[in-house]
């Protein structure tokens, strides 16, 4: 039997003999000879050994796993990278890093002010001989964080301060204006496994401070130079390990306490309906005060000026000095009096069952050097508001019939009017309100005649010299007989 590499080499023998003369001459003639590309080192091959799902959410926390393969040699080593489409390792503005390792704890980036953020996570092998996989293994997931959180913000010696009393959550925290506020807080991040936060802070709307882990300050400070008189709001917000920036937290406080005024005269009553006699003249006194006075310093506080109102229909401001001192003193009367700009009205439509005297609000508040004003409180233990009646309504008294009498056919009703403080102008009747109208007159008596038999009812009203109605009516019920 003829062996694989004899019958090979009789073969080899007939194909030489086979070329004809002219070939050989002309290979034998060709000094040039032909060099062939031969690739000598093939390329590493990448895979992600252990990952998330693509495109699935995972904690911003995650280890990935990754092998290499060289069909020619060995894997040395790895590069990686994050997001993108990243330039080629060792180029200028490479993002790749180098490592030798096949796994590795990442904690990726959020780094804003959500809690998720997709990304894509980028390894490629390289072989004993520097050959790089040309095509990256990939992988695409959303990595997810809890925000950081601010479990404690207040103004050191404010109402929230858990060291410095009751707190009380329906009080808005007031600042002596001049005054500094120091603020103190602290905070965790849920998800961090005890990583700590880090903290940015401002008032109102100025730029946030760069993040740090201070956790108090003391205002105004470098940023904030100036705290006005007025409501303020301090913000502050956190950041953790991903980067991520919470909403931030807030606390409100007003900078200057309002000035304070009360009225001393006419005291108080015990209910608020007191009435003062019409022509009477009714004087208001009062006084003011300003918490900034002890302010120490060149400035201060002060009051700057104090307002009274009556209604809505009188107003008039009183700039305060230091010779009138912050007590003032006012007085009202009514529009018989020459004094018009002092008048109180009492006049009151009489519709229906109405009338009567109409209430009177005299109010008093004070501007400070700040330019804040006092707001009326409304409560009885501050006296802003004075609340009165002017003018004691009329009153009447039916002389004729009396309430449940028999008369003729043929009668004369007789009333009288009372007003203590003044006379009565007219009078407003009707007999039997519910077929007839009303009339005014201004006598006290009415003659009827021809009454229809049977039961009847008569109503009068009395009006006084200032206009003001009697409150309703004076009524009686009676009954008409024929008479002999």
């Amino acid at each position: 039997m003829m062996s694989f590499r004899r019958l090979a080499g009789s073969t080899l023998v007939v194909v030489l003999l086979a070329i004809p003369l002219s070939a050989l001459i002309f290979v034998a003639g060709c000094r040039k000879s032909r060099v062939l590309d031969v690739e000598t080192n093939l390329a590493p091959d990448t895979r992600l050994a252990s990952a998330p799902a693509s495109y699935t959410q995972t904690s911003y926390r995650v280890h990935l796993y990754w092998q290499g393969d060289d069909p020619d040699g060995y894997v040395s080593s790895f590069y990686f990278a994050w997001d993108d489409t990243m330039p080629a390792p060792g180029s200028v503005g490479s993002v790749w890093e180098w490592t030798t390792k096949t796994d590795s704890l990442f904690e990726a980036t959020i780094d804003n002010d959500t809690e998720t953020r997709f990304h894509i996570f980028y390894v490629r092998a390289v072989d004993n001989e520097g050959m790089m996989d040309p095509v990256p293994a990939r992988i695409r997931f959303t990595a997810a964080t809890v925000q950081g959180v601010v479990d404690s913000l207040y103004r050191l010696y404010g109402p929230e301060d858990p060291n410095g009393g009751n707190y009380d959550p329906g009080y808005k925290d007031t600042v002596l204006m001049g005054t500094p506020c120091e603020f103190k807080w602290s905070g965790y991040d849920p998800d961090g496994l005890g990583a700590p936060v880090r903290f940015s802070y401002r008032l109102d709307s100025n730029v946030y401070s760069p993040f740090s882990d201070q956790t108090y300050v003391v205002l105004p400070d470098s940023v904030t130079t100036e705290i006005r008189s007025r409501m303020h709001i301090f913000w502050v917000r956190t950041r953790d390990e991903t980067g991520s920036t919470s909403f931030p937290e807030n606390y409100e406080f007003v900078m200057n306490y309002e000035p304070d005024s009360d009225i001393l005269e006419p005291l108080y009553p015990v209910e608020p309906d007191t009435t003062f006699p019409d022509r009477q003249e009714v004087w208001f006194r009062w006084t003011a005060r300003d918490r900034e006075e002890i302010v120490p310093g060149p400035v201060g506080g002060g009051v700057k000026e104090v307002w009274i109102e009556l209604d809505s229909g009188f107003q008039k401001g009183f700039s305060v000095s230091d010779s009138t001192g912050y007590d003032g003193e006012w007085y009202f009367t009514s529009s018989t009096f020459p004094a018009s700009e002092h008048y109180i009205g009492s006049i009151n439509v009489h519709v229906g069952a109405g009338g009567g005297n109409r209430p009177h609000e005299f109010r008093v508040y004070a501007k400070d050097v700040e330019d804040r004003f006092e707001t009326p409180k409304r409560q009885p233990s501050d006296n802003e508001v004075y609340r009165f009646m002017y003018n004691f309504p009329p009153t009447t008294e039916i002389l004729y019939p009396g309430d449940g009498d028999t008369v003729c056919p043929d009668f004369t009703a007789r009333w009288q009017g009372y007003d203590v403080d003044g006379g009565i102008r007219a009078y407003q009747y009707v007999l039997d309100p519910e077929v007839n109208s009303f009339r005014e007159t201004e006598l006290d008596s009415m003659d009827y005649e021809d009454i229809a038999p049977g039961p009847h009812r008569f109503w009068v009203a009395a009006r006084d010299e200032s206009e003001c109605w009697q409150e309703g009516y004076t009524k009686i019920a009676f009954w008409v007989e024929e008479c002999e």
